[in-house]
């Protein structure tokens, strides 16, 4: 996404985790929306909210920029001028089964809330990139989500 009236890049540098060839990856948490920057990237999330809304066919958007982020985390995925992707990814209480004696116990795994890479992006290892990033960032393997 393009048609923001400010750099991405210089936005997201600051919270820059990875550089990537062609892209970066930037961790955002509540302190993103902090200082004269915080109304620019709740437009960006909004605007990349809409966008993976849109593309999974929801009524409402699970990424939202005046949504505070509390325990979650926005992987975002940039260059320069476009921003490419976003994770959302945080605890979600889940109930599961431990067996018959046990019956259902209540989890709370880190689970990805909202993936999306934005449409003409995808299948070009952006999805990968952000992915792995997250992983690497939150210090988990992918059977553990």
């Amino acid at each position: 996404m393009d048609d923001f009236d400010f750099v991405v890049g210089r936005l997201l540098d600051p919270f820059r985790l990875e550089d990537g060839a062609t892209a970066h990856v930037a961790r955002l948490d509540d302190g993103a929306f902090v200082g004269s920057s915080g109304r620019h990237v709740r437009e960006l999330l909004d605007a990349m909210g809409e966008g993976s809304r849109r593309a999974q066919g929801l009524g409402k958007a699970v990424t939202a920029g005046w949504q505070p982020l509390s325990s979650n985390r926005i992987y975002v995925l940039y260059n320069h001028r476009l921003a490419l992707g976003i994770l959302k990814v945080g605890p979600k209480r889940l109930f599961v089964s431990r067996g018959e004696k046990e019956g259902l116990v209540e989890i709370s795994p880190l689970c990805c809330l909202d993936f999306y890479v934005v449409e003409g992006h995808q299948r070009g290892g952006y999805g990968r990139q952000l992915f792995d990033s997250m992983l690497r960032s939150e210090g988990v393997e992918p059977q553990s989500l």
